[in-house]
């Protein structure tokens, strides 16, 4: 705390960093205040006054009129936010505002979220007194873009489109040209939404107060009967959705500011890809393939005959004969429930998912350091980093608002160094790209060792009090030839040299990988020199640092750790220890299945060597995405029972026995867990189309 200020002469602690606006929300409410031109997630910028208070230096002293939004509250200050002087000078600005907006914003019936409505009415304007403002006249809309559309005839010049544009995406789209009453928005070198780099996030349009850009799926035309919250379902960043709904329909998706881990920033897809979930080609009843083809039947119809042929194989082959394949995109719930099924009710341990694919490299290697298979720290955690490693991985396009983060931090000066064998987009903001050859991770990762025990940089105390085995390690390390490395890896020595020490000496280091590391023969073991990287620099424990996943899908974290492997149950424990199969006895009252079950590669040369015979696929389209897709179909054609789980007929699907039709993120309640182990609740907004089901 740093003193005490008073709001209307009532005496509230301050906090560190608050301005007289923020002092004034936490105390007195939100609604006390108006803005215009501020934002939950802008920095300050005092541009409209809206938000002006009295503040003076006594109880009753002498008072100026001060911006709220950008000026620090002072200890010892009296705080009037409401008195007549600050309502009459709010009143004639938003006059002065609205002379630059149609004038009938203010019996606008079809408008009817409009911020600078909502301020007008608080305010108390009823009618203007000054004549129309010519700026914004005979304005063309840009109906460019496929989800957004901009009037700037309704652009009242607040700029938070383009602090947006700056702040949160760091894309720098839009800007302000001309000065005075001849001051405007454009996109690019004047050009249209199409025409710019836009990458169709959608802060701009969430940003804007008057709807002069606004999502062609308007939120703000249409009052929604309801908003729910839940979790987007394209990464593993796990953003916050507000999905407004009418009628049982989606009608929009905005990001709300209160998310913890977007602050009111999307994605495209997070945004704007959501009319799949109704589209005419879902599957939404359950169907058979009888004589070749696909017959829509009932779900009792459908369980009897999945019952009944898994009793028979079961019966006539044993449980071994059965597999079921999981899915990062359902929640940790139906995730568990599969598991489960397979080995307490079918008694196998056949289950996988695409988390262990991808997953597992990473799991295990920071098992084997750490202990824990799982990011060390939170995204977050980037505003108190001074150093940025990513190997691996592009977050700009695989995990945009992460991405996004990391853009900001690097164009305020932090460290960033890029080990890639492309130049990726954050590459322009790095201090050092490391560009490997491909494949070879392990070689630099092994030089930036090297290079950093030989400059001494180690943290010794950590290495002393929180390692072990550092001796032989060092020894090792410095026995590795430098010159072969480096032609091995094809990155100079010298700069690598550079990135390990500007990463050694920094006072707080990140790391962050994706499947450029993960998906390789030395996975696992890239994952244990990333930690140890960590480790010997002492980056590890505390605020700002640490080795941090990026995860593909949605729920690849929480998939794994419900136990949607072969070799592990949920909660990661080990299945070739004796003592696990009696905890899990005992947990499931149930009998166990003691052998470790098989991988999805493994489970398609079972089925060509006669070794399996049924396969329930949840979400996972394996003749489209795995490698050797002949050798894929061959040993899914030799099943007698492939039963597939899915929202549109998949390439797999086709080869099915049995379709199961499921339910979209948006019909369907439940839990993701992001890559920084959040655990988010997914609230059903929609009901499931047609005779669909949750998984």
């Amino acid at each position: 705390m740093s003193g005490i200020a008073y709001i209307d002469n009532q005496a509230f602690e301050i906090k560190d960093g608050e301005t007289i606006l923020s002092f004034i929300k936490r105390n007195s409410g939100e609604d006390i205040v108006p803005t215009l031109c501020d934002a939950p997630n802008l920095e300050p910028y005092g541009a409209c006054r809206v938000c002006s208070v009295d503040v003076s230096l006594k109880a009753d002293g002498p008072m100026k009129a001060q911006a709220s939004c950008h000026t620090p509250v002072t200890a010892g200050s009296y705080i009037f936010p409401s008195t007549k002087r600050i309502e009459k000078l709010r009143k004639n600005i938003i006059e002065l505002v609205l002379t630059d907006h149609p004038l009938d914003c203010l019996t606008c019936e079809v408008n009817n979220n409009c911020e600078l409505q909502e301020v007008a009415a608080k305010v108390g304007i009823r009618d203007v007194r000054y004549p129309a403002g010519k700026n914004h006249l005979d304005k063309k809309k840009d109906l460019s873009h496929p989800y957004m559309t901009s009037d700037f005839s309704k652009c009242i010049n607040c700029a938070r489109c383009v602090r947006a544009c700056d702040e949160v995406q760091g894309q720098f789209v839009l800007s302000m040209a001309g000065r005075g009453f001849d001051s405007h928005i454009i996109k690019g070198m004047n050009t249209t939404f199409d025409e710019s780099a836009c990458v169709s996030c959608g802060a701009c349009a969430q940003a804007c107060p008057t709807s002069a850009i606004s999502d062609v799926f308007e939120s703000k035309s249409i009052v929604p009967q309801k908003k729910v919250r839940t979790v987007c379902t394209y990464c593993g960043v796990g953003c916050n959705l507000d999905v407004a709904v009418s009628d049982d329909t989606v009608k929009s998706i905005q990001a709300p500011f209160d998310a913890e881990v977007n602050q009111g920033h999307t994605c495209l897809k997070g945004r704007y890809a959501f009319s799949f979930y109704n589209h005419p080609d879902r599957l939404k009843e359950p169907m058979i393939k009888k004589d070749g083809k696909f017959v829509e039947v009932s779900w009792d119809e459908v369980y009897d005959f999945i019952a009944n042929k898994f009793t028979e194989i079961k019966t006539k082959f044993g449980p071994d004969y059965i597999a079921g394949i999981s899915s990062a995109r359902c929640t940790n719930e139906e995730n568990y429930l599969m598991q489960k099924f397979m080995r307490v009710v079918i008694g196998t341990n056949n289950i996988d998912s695409c988390a262990r694919v991808c997953h597992s490299p990473t799991a295990l290697g920071m098992q084997r350091t750490f202990g824990t298979g799982a990011a060390t720290n939170s995204v977050v955690d980037l505003n108190y980093t001074d150093c940025m490693m990513v190997i691996g991985a592009n977050p700009t396009a695989s995990h945009p608002v992460t991405g996004a983060k990391m853009k900001q931090v690097a164009m305020k000066g932090k460290t960033l160094i890029i080990i890639d064998p492309r130049k990726t987009e954050l590459t322009k903001y790095a201090q050092f790209h490391l560009q490997l050859r491909p494949g070879t991770n392990a070689a630099v990762l092994n030089m930036m060792l090297y290079y950093i025990i030989q400059e001494g940089l180690e943290d010794k105390k950590f290495i002393e009090s929180r390692t072990e085995g550092y001796d032989e390690f060092r020894k090792e390390i410095l026995n590795l030839d430098i010159a072969e490395l480096e032609k091995v890896s094809s990155v100079d020595r010298n700069l690598v040299r550079e990135a390990a020490i500007a990463y050694a000496s920094a006072g707080n280091a990140m790391s962050f990988h994706g499947l450029g590391v993960t998906e390789h023969s030395q996975g696992t073991f890239t994952v244990m020199l990333i930690a140890d990287l960590a480790m010997i620099t002492g980056n590890i424990g505390r605020r700002g640092v640490g080795v941090n996943p990026l995860r593909g899908q949605n729920n690849v974290q929480g998939a794994a750790d419900m136990g949607c492997q072969p070799y592990q149950g949920a909660g990661y424990y080990d299945l070739k220890d004796p003592e696990v199969i009696q905890k899990y006895e005992l947990f499931y009252k149930n009998p166990f299945p003691k052998q470790v079950g098989y991988k999805i590669p493994e489970m398609y040369d079972a089925s060509l060597n006669d070794k399996l015979k049924a396969v329930w696929i949840i979400g996972e389209d394996l003749v489209q995405t795995d490698p050797n897709t002949h050798h894929v179909r061959k040993a899914l054609e030799k099943l007698d029972l492939l039963i597939v789980q899915e929202l549109f007929m998949s390439e797999t699907a086709k080869m099915a026995h049995v379709i199961l039709p499921g339910a979209s993120f948006l019909e369907k309640s439940g839990t993701f867990t992001n890559g920084e182990r959040r655990i988010q609740r997914v609230n059903k907004a929609v009901e499931p189309v047609g005779n669909t089901k949750a998984d």
